[in-house]
């Protein structure tokens, strides 16, 4: 039974340039099954970023394949993927600069036609009414990424995929963070995937899949 699960079937990939090309991925087999928090944890250079890259549909599929339930997201196609089963916390947050906190997070919320308040978002990662009301580019950095997990948690992807979401925020928060990623797994029936160096978000995960040398243990 494949229903809703995300598959990684022999999956590679390789980034030519004239100097020779490099193999970052190499045979990758993974199923993400709902319900469950996913780390995935390796050096700098392991692939981490590429393998999320991939599994979003950022990038295009080189060799092998990624199924959602069943279905090789080739045939659903990368848009039609991203808007209807992914949403991507970003390491660089991708906010939309000339919106305010509360906007960004309404954004994710139009795209299913719901009527659900923004704030109460941007409420669960610690963020107030009024810094919800500021612009992006008057917020902290620390601030800004808890603006794009907020905007993450807001959309009703069944599939979320992080790169690094922890990373400029305190123990405090980060704890509250990896509260709310595990809730949208085991209460919400989400997969959730994390690239971290967080030992804390490895350690919270349901299953650790680590990332040496383009092979996944």
């Amino acid at each position: 039974m494949k229903k809703n699960i995300l598959e990684v079937v022999d999956l590679e990939y390789t980034y030519r340039n004239p100097a020779g090309d490099q193999k970052v991925l190499k045979g990758i087999n993974a199923k993400f099954e709902p319900g469950k928090m996913y780390a995935i944890v390796g050096e700098s250079g392991s692939g981490k970023t590429t393998f999320l890259s991939l599994l979003s549909a950022l990038d295009k599929i080189q060799d092998g394949d990624i199924q959602y339930g069943g279905k090789s997201i080739r045939e659903i196609g990368s848009s039609e993927f991203r808007l209807k089963y992914v949403n991507i916390v970003f390491q660089s947050y991708n906010l939309i600069k000339y919106m305010t906190a509360r906007e960004n997070v309404q954004v994710a919320i139009d795209f299913d036609e719901r009527k659900v308040d923004p704030d109460k978002y941007l409420k669960q990662v610690g963020l107030t009414e009024e810094e919800g009301g500021r612009l992006i580019g008057k917020l902290s950095g620390g601030q800004q990424q808890r603006v794009a997990i907020a905007r993450a948690i807001a959309s009703n992807s069944p599939i979320i995929v992080a790169d690094e979401p922890t990373g400029n925020l305190d123990e405090d928060t980060e704890e509250k963070i990896i509260d709310i990623f595990r809730e949208l797994a085991h209460e919400q029936k989400k997969i959730v995937i994390i690239v971290t160096h967080s030992k804390r978000v490895a350690e919270h995960a349901d299953k650790v899949l680590h990332l040496r040398r383009g092979k996944l243990d």
